[in-house]
């Protein structure tokens, strides 16, 4: 099939994305698909897989183009869907979105929660699942981890939302605990740097309203040999099982007891192949 992976947004969305738009790039490539990819483009010779429609639905000039088109395209949804909006938006566009839902062929999500909102609506036909996984291109030589060589015990990166800020907090008010927060104010390549000299990544939840564990980070960071050290969270899709998981009370002393088995999480992580996991969505 000819496929077009089309990245709606500003210059600061598609930079956070991009691991995500080239995974999935690479992953129907070995599936024997024809695939380009484009920056706010929608191609009308090739099935578009769109990330980013909550982008589109800012635009009513374009939406309404897209739908009267005879462009064809899917929705691949990153975000929170619960019927009402996307993330909890104030001002979004709801109805915009829901019109390019309904001309959309389907709508793909890595998330069960966002599955169970959009058969709520539309019915089981319109929504696929497409659960997150690993693949060797997330593996960069860039990132050069040396053991007992680490510049900080801990990273973050991430929307600092929630309980999250609190808890960072707490770790950066502890002397024994010397942890890296990269903002989103810091270059997007800065990352891979921190990967490799930080000893663990982190994984924070932020409270109440999370309603799935956000996998992309974690595969990220464990298939670059990082072990990620997680509190917990609403999980239907078991991405934590990457992780290890304690208590946040816990981290600090974890942090800096030694107890490193990055080789497990690993070997967890490539359990789920991305390639196989989207072999049936097309």
């Amino acid at each position: 099939m000819k496929l077009n992976i089309c990245n709606i947004g500003n210059k600061e969305w598609l930079d956070f994305k991009a691991d995500i738009s080239f995974g999935i790039f690479f992953a129907f490539q070995d599936l024997g698909h024809d695939v380009t990819m484009s920056v706010n483009y929608l191609s009308d010779s090739r099935l578009n897989l769109i990330i980013g429609a909550d982008f589109l639905a800012d635009n009513s000039e374009n939406v309404h183009h897209i739908v009267r088109s005879k462009i064809e395209y899917v929705i691949f949804e990153l975000e929170r869907f619960d019927e009402t909006g996307i993330n909890d938006r104030d001002n979004f566009n709801l109805e915009l979105y829901k019109l390019l839902i309904a001309h959309a062929k389907f709508v793909i999500t890595p998330y069960l929660y966002n599955v169970h909102s959009f058969t709520n609506l539309y019915g089981s036909e319109k929504i696929r699942y497409a659960r997150w996984g690993f693949h060797e291109k997330m593996v960069k030589s860039t990132i050069v981890r040396q053991k007992n060589k680490f510049e900080f015990d801990a990273l973050y990166f991430g929307l600092l939302k929630g309980r999250r800020a609190e808890k960072v907090q707490n770790l950066l008010s502890q002397e024994s605990c010397n942890l890296k927060v990269l903002s989103r104010n810091d270059p997007i390549l800065f990352k891979d740097y921190f990967v490799s000299c930080c000893e663990w990544g982190l994984n924070l939840s932020y409270g109440s309203a999370e309603k799935f564990i956000n996998p992309f980070r974690l595969y990220y960071m464990i298939s670059n040999g990082m072990p990620v050290l997680a509190d917990g969270g609403n999980d239907e899709d078991n991405y934590l099982s990457v992780c290890e998981v304690v208590d946040f009370e816990n981290f600090s002393e974890y942090l800096t007891s030694g107890n490193t088995d990055i080789s497990s999480l690993q070997d967890r992580c490539r359990e789920s192949k991305l390639s196989e996991n989207l072999k049936h969505i097309l």
